[in-house]
């Protein structure tokens, strides 16, 4: 009786834990990545060369990302003045402070943004870290394809505009 106790409670222990286990394995369908420019030299494991868009220029970038869609609360999407597509990202409070430091310590280098979906990934914008930012918000103000601001509006929740104070 006690043996068959032990089973049941360990088969419902583990059917409890399928469900958790499943939303660890998701995935998004809608990636973005920041790299910041960092010293780097050839060779170096912690840094990789790329091309800026704009100005042309190489630099070097983190191999990691500083900022992930992990850290996305919502987002906004928006046709650009030159055709293209721009958004208005909103992090959550950990993606806020870590901006708010990247754009503290790193004034004049690049952020390199690249934007995923399924069918590819790729650089979209570089912007230079001018002043710093403390609303959590972080501009991607033309670039996007069509698809990718599809993507951007399926796979994060719509930032709605905020009301001002009364």
């Amino acid at each position: 009786m006690a043996f068959t106790l032990r089973i049941l409670s360990a088969v419902f222990l583990l059917l409890g834990m399928v469900p958790q286990a499943h939303a660890f394995t998701r995935r998004q369908k809608c990636t973005v990545r920041c790299h910041m420019e960092v010293d780097g030299t050839p060779g170096d494991p912690f840094a990789t060369s790329v091309q800026l868009i704009d100005p042309p220029k190489r630099i070097f970038i983190e191999s990691a990302p500083s900022l992930s869609e992990r850290q996305i609360r919502a987002v906004r999407v928006y046709p650009a003045a030159n055709g293209s597509w721009a958004a208005l990202i909103q992090l959550d409070n950990s993606g806020r402070l870590t901006l708010q430091n990247l754009s503290n310590s790193n004034r004049g280098r690049m952020m390199v943004v690249y934007v995923g979906t399924a069918k590819s990934a790729r650089q979209v914008i570089d912007l230079e870290m001018d002043s710093p930012v403390s609303d959590g918000l972080l501009p991607i103000p033309r670039g996007l394809t069509y698809a990718e601001a599809l993507e951007l509006q399926r796979s994060f929740a719509p930032l709605k505009p905020q009301n001002p104070s009364r």
